[in-house]
């Protein structure tokens, strides 16, 4: 568990120490923005370090992953992956597995590549969309969804490869966004509930956001036994209906970090289109965790629109606040750090050089 709070706290303590450098240094805003990525990258390294490092063992999924990059994609051609159905791998991730086979079949460096991909796409993204990167990779580390970067490849890269397609949103890209859906698909099916997000984005008032989302929920729970066969078709999952005796915690925690991101970002002067797509993530994120309590296909699907409540939240953090909301502020981070733990007591990890 050391290692991964390591890494959970180097972005916290990255965002403390840069934002006294700018107060001391009075720099302009190109050179605190230089900085910053300069900052945040350092920050985040720990995480790469431990994706890439870690032994094939580390993670649910990783071992299955591993053998198919070392053995299992080697035997075929480039149109034997096109036409064979394989392990039920998408094709999009075997042409990528099999590119990269061509060149190494070092698990570490196939880690190292896919850590370029993941972690590439999410400095980018938090860089262009949040002006506090930092805490967006705090709760990306604390509230699990590392975690299931680390063990789930094939959806990972997918959810990062919407990440593309929230720009073609903003500028209302119809064309661009669908293909970049689709490449995301062909890495994993269910990059398809991801298509939600662009019809979604045409509701611009807060009023009418919550009461859209409020009947989405109401629709998906009465009839969620009919939802579920389509998603578990749709987006290649296998999941039945089911109380899943967990998740109220987690569901607690992202709906007050909504609620307070609500409460603090309503009536400031932002980019309100520049965020639209931001704010639509962090609502469905909510939705589908409120689908949690009946099946865990929901919790599959928050993933794709989580990494908007991290931003929304984020975009909070740079206000100066009245001393209530500041301590909200710190309150919800602590939470966060709090339960990490609370998950992660008793979790080894075993770098590569140490075997198992």
């Amino acid at each position: 568990m050391l290692y991964y709070l390591i890494a959970a706290m180097c972005p916290l303590l990255g965002w403390i120490v840069h934002e006294n450098w700018t107060v001391r240094n009075r720099m302009d805003d190109e050179r605190v923005q230089q900085r910053q990525v300069v900052f945040l990258v350092l920050s985040v390294l720990p995480m790469i370090f431990l994706f890439v490092f870690r032994h094939k063992y580390v993670g649910g999924d990783t071992i299955g992953y591993v053998r198919f990059f070392q053995n299992g994609i080697r035997k075929y051609t480039f149109l034997d992956l096109i036409n064979k159905d394989l392990m039920r791998v998408e094709t999009g991730y075997r042409i990528y597995v099999k590119i990269i086979s061509l060149f190494t079949d070092n698990y570490t460096v196939f880690f190292l590549i896919n850590a370029i991909v993941i972690f590439g796409t999410l400095l980018r993204f938090s860089l262009k969309y949040t002006k506090n990167p930092f805490v967006f990779f705090f709760m990306f580390m604390t509230l699990g969804t590392y975690q299931f970067v680390e063990t789930g490849l094939r959806q990972a890269l997918a959810m990062t490869i919407c990440l593309w397609a929230v720009d073609f949103i903003k500028e209302r890209k119809l064309f661009k966004f669908l293909l970049t859906v689709l490449l995301a698909y062909l890495f994993h099916k269910s990059a398809m509930i991801f298509l939600l997000l662009y019809p979604l984005c045409t509701i611009k008032k807060y009023r009418w956001m919550i009461i859209a989302y409020a009947a989405l929920t109401v629709i998906f729970m009465l009839g969620f036994a009919n939802f579920q066969n389509i998603f578990n078709e749709w987006l290649g999952y296998d999941y039945q209906i089911e109380e899943t005796g967990n998740g109220g915690i987690f569901l607690a925690i992202t709906m007050l970090v909504c609620a307070y991101s609500v409460f603090v970002m309503v009536g400031k002067g932002t980019d309100k289109e520049n965020q639209t797509a931001i704010i639509q993530m962090a609502f469905m994120a909510v939705v589908f965790w409120v689908l949690r309590l009946i099946s865990r296909t929901a919790e599959r699907i928050s993933y794709y629109f989580i990494f908007g409540l991290y931003t929304y939240f984020s975009q909070t953090t740079v206000y100066d606040e009245a001393k209530i909301t500041s301590a909200m502020k710190w309150g919800i981070l602590l939470i966060c750090l709090a339960l990490f733990v609370y998950r992660n007591l008793g979790t080894g990890f075993t770098f590569v050089w140490e075997g198992i």
